[in-house]
């Protein structure tokens, strides 16, 4: 699972008590035990590579257009 968040990857990978994370919902833990037993990877990728962004956020155009391309997108005719 590819992650911009460092904050959110370092969750997933330490399973200490943090005073800031004391209503994590389970959903969180979820994934952190699936970190632990191997299941799944989280990977940081830079801000600037995060194709999921065009889901999320309004983009420049030419960024938008990168990532249509890297996901294969294009225009109906």
């Amino acid at each position: 699972m590819n992650c911009n968040n460092q904050g959110a990857i370092a969750l997933s990978k330490d399973s200490k008590f943090h005073l800031r994370t004391k209503h994590i919902d389970l959903w969180y833990h979820f994934v952190r035990e699936a970190v632990e037993d191997d299941k799944i990877m989280v990977i940081y990728i830079p801000t600037e590579e995060n194709v999921s962004d065009i889901f999320t956020k309004a983009l420049a155009r030419p960024k938008f257009v990168r990532f249509v391309e890297k996901l294969g997108l294009g225009e109906l005719k």
